[in-house]
């Protein structure tokens, strides 16, 4: 049930994973960001969609009294957790937190006495959700012009990676199904921009470190209100996503109920492209970033169908991948052997003597048809094999860097003849890979699973990911992409009915829109680019109040200031 002044809509379900265009682009040459045009995108069928976190200035957190907005680093005491899944009310097991839990991670919480309470430790039921931020949350929804919930629903977002203590995060729907102005002339775009929800959830830990099983968090952010907001996934070049992306923090800002500096507003990304899945890019902390993010992403997804097709064509089956679930992988499957006595014989490589000193296994895995491919460049860098090593890397913890040397290297590690031998245990052909891995018993068990698993991937072409944003524009993977399955209610906490009166209330405040302030400095007589600006400058308040008369003023003002304030 929604509500909002002239507005009637339904309630969408989730959009597809998969790319509605379904032929991938594979004879597209790969080119920088430079040198790519809008009509190049819409060739290999980009789409992109964005969801903003954005922290809210709030008295209390979002389920406590504890303050929020507190950053400290004392520690009063240390807790340590371990995670579980739990049944979904279908009673299946969500994917990701599967995932999650094969990683045994070891999860410390540090704790600051002044910034949490037994809440944020899951030792006492949440408190009523904190009105301030009710009230925030309803007046960006408005503002994006969504339908609003009548009654908050609060429901449990499963998170077993240890960022929340409970093992799921607290988040309830605010506003559904809405539409903003969205005009960036430099970019040929005048059109509305679909924004699919808007919901109000507690945010999560700090990490400190995460080495090996043992990840370690601060817990002053945990519990902090904010919003996410989500847009439909209709932006179809890397600069159109950008422009979202500054169009809703400018949003968000005209409240001056938002918090600032770095990790204040957080972008997540969804991309695919033609013949592939959407996939999700974590932890954007600067808009300046997104393009070339997307830009390598939407090139990674072309090469993984490269992949997948050249896979196919040498007749590869995801039979020839698999391994029993039970039992020491060495133990009950012929394509994976213990390698450890073969190379302890004659390896000079330096990380396998240090293994064989540390008493870990080694174990040698054959992927059947891969020769050649894990080479294959993925991103800038970057091969196929980092594909894997990352998913080892993620969910297996080994303690010691390097872990991992495929066949396709001829420069690096163990020299022809440990490859032959290895591929004679193996019963290796022409055009099979050999992976090597080495950790300790259970985390190399782990390992090979995971290369076999990741393989399998290979022949769907774009596993559906979240992956972790790099400096560089590159990124790498951090877990399974979600699925419907981690949500259900949380019975803690009692519906909030939502008040026509609050709405008013908060609809006769409403600030001025980012986009009508702009059409306001553009009839002063300030060109649109320099209109813009102006509207989401920090101190555009004090250029109203200055109140120019004409274009000319306008213009010497707004550049006056510009170089006079910070």
């Amino acid at each position: 049930m929604s509500k909002n002044a002239g507005k009637t809509t339904s309630v969408l379900g989730p959009p597809s994973d998969l790319n509605p265009r379904g032929e991938a682009a594979l004879d597209f040459g790969d080119k920088c960001l430079a040198d790519m045009t809008p009509a190049d995108y819409a060739a290999i069928g980009f789409l992109s969609g964005l969801e903003v976190h954005q922290q809210l200035i709030t008295r209390s957190k979002l389920f406590c009294r504890c303050p929020a907005g507190r950053n400290s680093t004392e520690i009063d005491a240390e807790v340590l957790r371990h995670m579980r899944p739990t049944l979904s009310e279908l009673g299946e097991y969500d994917g990701t937190a599967l995932m999650e839990f094969k990683t045994r991670k070891e999860i410390v919480y540090r704790l600051e006495r002044g910034s949490v309470c037994t809440y944020e430790t899951d030792d006492t039921p949440p408190f009523e959700i904190d009105d301030e931020a009710v009230r925030v949350a309803i007046e960006i929804a408005q503002l994006c012009n969504l339908n609003l919930i009548s009654e908050l629903h609060v429901m449990r977002k499963q998170y077993l990676d240890g960022s929340i203590p409970t093992g799921f995060q607290r988040t309830a729907m605010v506003g559904l199904t809405g539409a903003i102005p969205f005009k960036v002339p430099e970019l040929g775009v005048d059109r509305e921009l679909s924004i699919r929800q808007l919901s109000l959830e507690e945010d999560s830990c700090r990490e400190v470190t995460d080495i090996g099983h043992r990840i370690t968090f601060r817990t002053d952010r945990l519990g902090m209100p904010l919003t996410e907001m989500v847009t439909e996934p209709e932006l179809v070049t890397p600069w159109e996503l950008q422009a979202a992306g500054r169009l809703l923090a400018a949003i968000a800002q005209a409240t001056r109920k938002v918090r600032r500096g770095p990790g204040a507003a957080r972008q997540d990304v969804n991309v695919s492209v033609a013949g592939g899945r959407r996939v999700e890019i974590k932890g954007v902390d600067n808009h300046r970033h997104l393009p070339l993010l997307v830009h390598t992403e939407a090139l990674r997804q072309l090469n993984l169908l490269r992949v997948k097709a050249e896979l196919e064509r040498r007749g590869v089956t995801m039979s020839a991948l698999a391994i029993p679930d039970a039992g020491v992988p060495w133990e009950v499957s012929p394509r994976v052997v213990d390698a450890g006595a073969a190379l302890a014989r004659r390896s000079d490589f330096q990380p396998i003597r240090d293994a064989l000193e540390r008493g870990e296994a080694i174990a040698a895995v054959r992927l059947a048809g891969f020769a050649g491919l894990l080479a294959h460049g993925t991103q800038p860098g970057v091969t196929l094999a980092r594909e894997f090593a990352d998913r080892v890397r993620v969910i297996a913890c080994p303690e010691h860097r390097p872990f991992m040397i495929h066949s396709d290297i001829t420069d690096y590690g163990l020299d022809p003849r440990e490859w032959r031998e290895l591929r004679n245990l193996l019963q290796a052909e022409s055009d099979d890979a050999v992976v090597v891995v080495w950790a300790t018993e259970q985390d190399a068990a782990t390992a090979v699973r995971e290369v076999l698993i990741r393989a399998q991937d290979a022949l769907v072409g774009v596993p559906s990911e979240t992956r972790q944003a790099f400096r560089d524009g590159t990124n790498g993977f951090e877990r399974i992409l979600p699925g419907a399955d981690r949500m259900y209610p949380d019975t803690d906490t009692p519906p909030l009915p939502i008040a026509d009166t609050v709405v008013a209330e908060v609809r006769d405040q409403l600030p001025e829109t980012p986009w009508s302030r702009e059409a306001r400095y553009a009839e002063s007589g300030l060109g649109f680019s320099e209109a813009r600006r102006l509207a989401r400058a920090e101190w555009a308040d004090l250029f109203d109040a200055l109140e120019p008369e004409s274009g000319e003023v306008a213009r010497r003002l707004a550049a006056s200031l510009q170089k006079r304030l910070p």
